[in-house]
């Protein structure tokens, strides 16, 4: 019998990660337009991501790929 190979993760596009949702992908906390910190510092760096602008992708664990018989990640509303 052969094992099912995996799928690709549909949540991070088989990347294995994910744009930071603290940041929006920026790297630096933003608050409406305006930056928390408007002189640059090492204070504005997303303390989520470390100012890199993307995670690891929960659903397939930073990976890129999901076993077949796992269900389809949860769609964000």
């Amino acid at each position: 019998m052969q094992q099912p190979s995996p799928t690709s993760c549909s949540s991070c596009q088989s990347t294995g990660d994910v744009e930071c949702r603290w940041c929006a992908g920026t790297g630096f906390f933003i608050l409406g337009n305006n930056m928390l910190c408007e002189v640059p510092s090492k204070n504005t760096r997303c303390v989520i991501c470390s100012g890199k602008g993307f995670s690891r992708c929960a659903d397939c664990k930073g990976t890129g790929f999901r076993a077949k018989w796992l269900e389809e990640p949860p769609v964000d509303k």
